[in-house]
């Protein structure tokens, strides 16, 4: 309880954090170069995607264990590292491909670049704290990472007055230097220990396996994550990077429920429940049933607090066009809902390793939100990617749900 009490707190300065940064920055910036901005964000998550390969998804289960962690760790260091040549070439193809490329200064894609693996060795390390229950140092580089930025990007504004998108990049990336240094300490001092990194090139008989049990992860990354980012660039190919601003903004903030649910209560009922099922513990259904009470009560509750300030929150920010098309953001919370009640049949899924059926859920889900996109833009504006985002999200519960019943079943 204590554990969860700590997330949610950490979580809920993260969120304040955010949702403040995303006003603010909402506020002082154009829409054009406010959505181009995003784009640069949503690319950011994708490239740490890249760079993972989503071996996340089977170190969590063997670091839940706590089967030799530092072992463990050391072992995703080196398939990190060994593949990172073929990582970093398509994280580098990526961006020229998505990005609009009258923004790709050298400095900005060296900036890019660089944040990209600053946040993608942070979010590792978070992991792994947590996943090796020391919760309260991971909940603290939660709290200097959500404030690091903003409050470097407040005080430039505050003495210049000003911020153009290359501001906000070069100070995205003194930031994420920052960042770096501390989630380095963090890394030796609390993950590691006194123990020492082992890290080697792996031969390619060695990477063979681990990349065989990848690839039902990776295809189900690339469908998630597909569904997350698909809408955003699609909105800049048959529209303009104005049009992602307005629509990346109400995203933006309907997320906010999303990121509450799995950084305050999933992050810590995962290990929590693969420990209990590694061990054919009882009381998983109890846990579960106590993890869907707060997924389904935070989720209302925070749905409710959008609804009712978001008219308050646009009319400080004093964009018309933000509040012309304030009605995008209702059926965004929709989606959110459904991912939020999605969670609890998918970790079901996952703790007992039924991970094809994950991958072949997100797949159908993926393909579904793509055509959708495709035809609901040319005839509803953007407000058709808000469609096809509650249309996949609520068939993705569904899908998500029947799965989970036969498994629901077997559980004592």
């Amino acid at each position: 309880m204590r554990k969860s009490i700590e997330s949610v707190s950490s979580r809920a300065i993260s969120i304040v954090s955010k949702f403040f940064l995303l006003t603010f920055l909402a506020k002082v910036m154009s829409l054009s170069d406010y959505g181009t901005y995003q784009l640069i964000m949503y690319f950011m998550m994708i490239s740490v995607y890249i760079y993972g390969l989503e071996y996340y998804m089977i170190g969590n289960r063997e670091v839940a264990k706590g089967d030799d962690n530092v072992l463990n760790i050391n072992n995703h260091l080196s398939f990190f590292f060994t593949l990172f040549p073929f990582t970093f070439l398509v994280q580098l193809l990526a961006l020229f491909y998505l990005i609009p490329n009258d923004v790709l200064t050298l400095q900005i894609v060296i900036f890019i670049i660089v944040i990209n693996f600053c946040e993608y060795f942070n979010q590792e390390i978070y992991r792994y704290l947590v996943m090796i229950q020391r919760i309260n140092k991971a909940n603290l580089l939660l709290i200097i990472k959500s404030l690091a930025f903003l409050v470097l990007v407040l005080a430039y504004y505050y003495y210049n007055k000003n911020l153009m998108l290359d501001e906000v990049i070069s100070i995205l990336f003194i930031s994420y230097i920052l960042l770096l240094l501390i989630t380095t300490f963090f890394f030796f001092k609390y993950v590691l220990g006194k123990k020492e990194v082992d890290i080697r090139y792996l031969r390619l008989k060695e990477l063979k396996p681990i990349l065989l049990m990848l690839l039902p992860f990776f295809w189900l990354m690339i469908f998630t994550k597909g569904i997350s980012f698909f809408d955003k660039f699609a909105i800049d190919y048959y529209y303009d990077t104005e049009e992602v601003g307005i629509y990346s903004f109400l995203f933006s903030i309907a997320s906010l429920i999303y990121i509450f649910i799995t950084s305050g209560f999933y992050i810590i009922y995962l290990p929590e429940l693969i420990k209990m099922h590694n061990k054919n513990s009882q009381g998983i259904k109890q846990k579960l049933y106590k993890y869907s009470l707060l997924v389904m009560g935070f989720s209302v509750a925070l749905i409710l607090i959008i609804i009712f300030g978001i008219e308050i929150l646009l009319k400080i920010i004093g964009k018309d066009d933000l509040i012309n098309n304030i009605g995008i953001l209702y059926p965004l919370l929709g989606a959110f809902f459904f991912l939020n009640l999605s969670t609890i049949p998918t970790m079901l899924l996952y703790i007992v390793k039924k991970d094809k059926e994950l991958m072949w859920i997100s797949g159908v889900v993926f393909i579904l939100n793509v055509i959708l996109n495709i035809v609901l833009l040319q005839h509803y504006y953007i407000y058709g990617a808000a469609l096809a985002l509650v249309i996949s999200y609520s068939i993705n519960f569904i899908l998500a749900l029947y799965k989970a019943k036969s498994v629901w079943k077997e559980i004592v």
